[in-house]
């Protein structure tokens, strides 16, 4: 690896090195960290490790990288091999732990717009393809690493047309000025640069890793900029894009928004993956659309919130240990809260139904008359079951390959 791009930039100069080395690496990390807590695909997996520390560690990496001209050595390497391990020993699926490390790179660049001041922040922006250079090479460094950690996925994207793919799409959702080697990626790969894109996202249910990256060679084939996340395949495409063929598949799950301008491709990828795995769960296939699943990506896009509105619902009877009243009024909610069929599903007589309400209604504060707390109540058990077929789906056997 070198800490050169492709084109052989050079490396950090005096002056971006200078504007390097007056940064504050905690600053920069406290920053990191407030943006990954907004990402699902880091906070929705339980990792027994200080996540700051983790951040720190390769913001520290990737500064000396770039300040001192040199890849990390053996030891690093296998420093980092122990921290994506522990992400495969979690649970986490490969595709959502590449998503971690890619978003990661938007948010150092970010961080660093951010933090810098006028002249630091030009010579930046004139220095940029030294910086994307080296994080481009971290993160295919990352990817190399994530192959040998996840043992069981030793089919990962590693492809040039992939790495290629990849590259160019973070560029575009960087909005980073078009290089020559940019242009040569696209005519590599066969994907026309020309505004607006649509992005997409698709999943074939029950493939494995391989499925998805021989999908994502075919779409790189019919003029698509597709790579791989592990059990998903993201990109661009032009705004005719012939789906059709693809379409055929049974098992095909795909997420696809309108023809969209670079500086909002970034955040509409981010829904587009969220989509893409609610409908995964609730077993369609075929087109999805983000209008039939208002309510979840609203919960998704607020991981805190909705963490909140259980704990206001479900946290007080959990005190109570009311195992019972939790349970009725989950059956409550999945039958619009009414009382003669929830008393038949539980099943318990209309009375004993009555007398729950009330010490629910007691325990928790709620009305479960008003629309309003109901509202809350739905709102709550519609996140757990979004966290719930999470965990559930890292736990199958399939999850790791």
């Amino acid at each position: 690896m070198n800490a050169l791009p492709p084109s052989g930039a050079g490396t950090a100069d005096d002056g971006l090195r200078s504007v390097l080395e007056r940064f504050d690496v905690g600053v920069v990390v406290r920053r990191m960290t407030a943006g990954f807590d907004r990402l699902a695909a880091y906070t929705s997996f339980e990792w027994p490790v200080d996540r700051t520390a983790v951040v720190r560690w390769n913001v520290d990496l990737i500064m000396r990288w770039m300040i001192n001209g040199l890849p990390p050595d053996d030891y690093l390497r296998s420093e980092l091999h122990e921290f994506l391990r522990a992400r495969a020993v979690a649970g986490q699926p490969i595709e959502d732990s590449i998503l971690v490390y890619r978003r990661g790179a938007r948010m150092f660049w970010e961080a660093l717009l951010d933090l810098a001041g006028d002249e630091d922040r030009a010579v930046l922006v004139a220095e940029w393809d030294t910086v994307w250079g080296c994080l481009e090479d971290y993160l295919d460094l990352v990817v190399d690493v994530f192959v040998q950690a996840y043992a069981d996925q030793q089919d990962a994207p590693s492809t040039a047309g992939d790495r290629r793919a990849r590259a160019l799409f973070d560029r575009l959702c960087a909005r980073l000025p078009v290089t020559i080697e940019d242009r040569d990626r696209a005519a590599r790969l066969g994907f026309d640069l020309v505004e607006p894109y649509r992005p997409f996202t698709a999943r074939l249910a029950g493939a494995t890793v391989a499925d998805h990256a021989r999908l994502a060679s075919r779409l790189r084939a019919s003029g698509a900029l597709a790579f791989t996340e592990g059990f998903r395949v993201t990109g661009l495409t032009p705004d005719r894009f012939g789906w059709a063929v693809f379409l055929d598949d049974p098992r095909l799950i795909l997420a696809q928004d309108s023809p969209l301008p670079r500086d909002r491709l970034g955040s509409a990828v981010d829904g587009l993956r969220a989509l893409i795995e609610i409908a995964t769960r609730s077993g369609r296939r075929g087109r999805v659309r983000a209008d039939d699943y208002l309510p979840e990506l609203l919960l998704a896009d607020s991981p805190e919130a909705s963490d909140r509105i259980v704990r206001r619902v479900f946290g007080p009877l959990e005190r109570a240990e009311a195992v019972d009243l939790a349970h009725t009024l989950r059956c409550l909610a999945a039958h619009d809260f009414d009382n003669t069929t929830t008393a038949a599903e539980l099943p318990v007589h209309r009375n004993t139904l009555l007398y729950r309400v009330a010490r629910i209604e007691k325990l928790t504060g709620l009305s479960l008359k008003d629309q309003r707390d109901r509202t809350l109540v739905l709102l709550a058990v519609t996140w757990e079951a979004i966290t719930a077929d999470v965990r559930s789906a890292s736990e199958r056997p399939d999850a790791l390959g």
